[in-house]
């Protein structure tokens, strides 16, 4: 007997950065809404604590 094929994981990188600005709950809506089973963030803490979403080391190319 065989099996019915796996459907593929879809995985938004940083949401859906080609359709909006990378690492907003816009991009992370728009992956979900065009077929995106999860979403891929980047999360880091800040010197004070706060922990912020953000895919850089640096904010130059996003500023």
């Amino acid at each position: 007997m065989r099996r019915p094929p796996a459907r593929p994981l879809v995985i938004g990188h940083r949401g859906a950065k080609g359709h909006a600005p990378e690492n907003t709950l816009s991009a992370f809506r728009t992956g979900s809404r065009l077929g995106a089973g999860l979403v891929e963030c980047d999360v880091h803490m800040s010197r004070d604590g706060h922990l912020v979403v953000f895919h850089d080391d640096l904010l130059d190319r996003t500023t």
